[in-house]
């Protein structure tokens, strides 16, 4: 339920603002609509009541068509690189793919922030409980873009991810995005 609202309203926010705040100097996030390609690296911070906080880290590819200036449909696809043990207990990252909604927002000529909400599924190898989980639902994101060239830019995201009923998933990463 609470990923729900978060989304929802990751969602709602993204809409109602990105119009409001455009200049005609600042655009969306999407300067041009032309489909993206990235790649990112990042740390799963997995926190269960009864164990130490883990963090497994992962890769993750991603494809992205923008629809308008504002807003995107993009899929991700990623794979562990670590897994991260303390107290006994080890998790790790088997799969992890997501499809999302992007809403941006320019707010200079290179600086762009984002909202991202969609649906993910995130597989854990872990030593404890169920060995291999997958968890299946609702995401929530938010992020932002430094275009470093009219294609490049550098980017940094903090992501809600479903997780066990007893557990916590975020995910921090950092990439790179390629307009093609």
């Amino acid at each position: 339920m609470k990923i729900r609202r978060i989304a929802l309203m990751t969602l709602a926010l993204c809409a109602t603002t990105s119009p409001v705040f455009a200049s005609p100097q600042l655009i969306g996030g999407f300067s041009n609509l032309n489909p993206y390609v990235g790649a990112s690296i990042g740390l799963l911070r997995y926190s269960q009541s009864d164990l130490p906080t883990l963090s497994p880290s992962l890769i993750m590819f991603r494809a992205g068509v923008p629809l308008s200036q504002y807003f995107a449909i993009e899929g991700r696809v990623g794979t562990g690189l670590s897994n991260d043990q303390s107290g006994g207990a080890a998790v790790g990252i088997g799969t992890y793919w997501g499809l999302y909604a992007r809403g941006a927002l320019a707010l200079t000529q290179r600086v762009s922030v984002y909202g991202v909400a969609g649906l993910a599924a995130v597989t854990l190898n872990r030593n404890f409980g169920a060995p291999n989980p997958t968890d299946t639902g609702l995401s929530a994101g938010l992020g932002a873009d430094f275009q470093l060239t009219p294609k490049l830019a550098l980017d940094a995201e903090w992501t809600y991810l479903p997780s066990p009923a007893q557990g916590d998933s975020n995910l921090l990463s950092f990439g790179v995005n390629y307009a093609l």
